[in-house]
């Protein structure tokens, strides 16, 4: 009768411990909110929870490289509305300067601003952006248009090139256009040239002929700004996406890892009642234990 009566104590002191491992474990949840706090507890959830934190994780980086994309966009935006500008402004010099009215003193007045917006546009052209050139292509350390003749300065590599940026899982978009696309190819920088020696040499026909090659390059500018403002909605998009994408794999990994308040504090009341039941009955074993001993 005493050897089973001491293995009911042992079975009985074995049953409190379990009760207060478990009352320790629904302290924790009630106080932290979590349900796992290491792999064991639940290794198939935890290995879904570190699997969710790893894409939150790439999400995260995604929109860090939509941030960036949308920054080198806005700074392209600014310049290619500059260069519009500059344009358009050349053209109305043009049209003043290609009549009848005008004579060689104001030409040459005309061509002094002329030639300070070709400088405004060679210094776009040569926009440093975060320690970079913004247009430099696949040569962002090497400045893009010589000042001095308004050609790439480096003749045998030309300033093209894409720069791309992923922004979710296989999805890439290119940041900015390059200057050969933006000045070169629209004829921007040449137009302002050949209204510039028209203009020196006094020549009406000559004059009226660039009005063609810069409504031409202003064209082409506006192109460019489409396809600036596109790129910047699909970034809008994708961004969306992202947001989504984190917001659903942040709730999936709290369901499988955190519990709700009323669920951990009922768990901790049902716990206990069971640790009172338990220090109950290993004391009614006790009292008999101790009986059976003084006999």
């Amino acid at each position: 009768m005493r050897i089973t009566n001491n293995y009911l104590y042992r079975q009985s002191l074995a049953n409190l411990q379990r009760n207060l491992g478990a009352i320790e474990e629904a302290l924790d949840q009630v106080a932290s909110g979590r349900r796992i706090r290491r792999v064991s507890d639940d290794p198939v959830d935890a290995g879904e929870a570190m699997r969710a934190s790893g894409k939150l994780r790439a999400l995260e980086q995604y929109k860090k490289n939509i941030g960036a994309a949308r920054t080198r966009l806005s700074a392209e935006e600014a310049v290619l509305e500059q260069l519009g500008d500059a344009l358009s402004r050349a053209r109305e010099l043009a049209i003043g300067q290609a009549g009848s009215t005008a004579d060689e003193s104001t030409r040459a007045v005309a061509k002094a601003e002329v030639d300070q917006l070709l400088d405004l546009v060679i210094q776009l052209a040569n926009t440093e952006f975060q320690g970079s050139y913004l247009f430099g292509g696949a040569r962002t350390d090497v400045r893009p248009i010589d000042p001095a003749t308004g050609e790439p300065t480096d003749p045998t590599q030309p300033p093209e090139g894409e720069r791309r940026v992923e922004i979710g899982s296989g999805q890439l978009v290119r940041t900015t256009h390059d200057a050969k696309t933006i000045f070169l190819d629209t004829g921007a920088i040449e137009a302002l040239r050949e209204l510039s020696s028209a203009l020196e040499a006094d020549d009406g026909a000559a004059i009226r002929d660039s009005l063609g090659r810069l409504e031409a390059a202003f064209d082409d500018v506006q192109v460019l700004l489409g396809d600036v403002g596109a790129r910047s909605n699909a970034l809008d998009v994708a961004e969306a996406n992202v947001d989504a994408w984190a917001f659903s794999l942040t709730a999936y990994r709290s369901d499988l890892t955190e519990v709700e308040f009323e669920e951990a504090v009922t768990r901790l009341v049902n716990r206990s009642t069971a640790l009172q039941a338990a220090l109950m009955a290993n004391s009614r074993i006790l009292q008999t234990t101790l009986t059976d001993y003084l006999r």
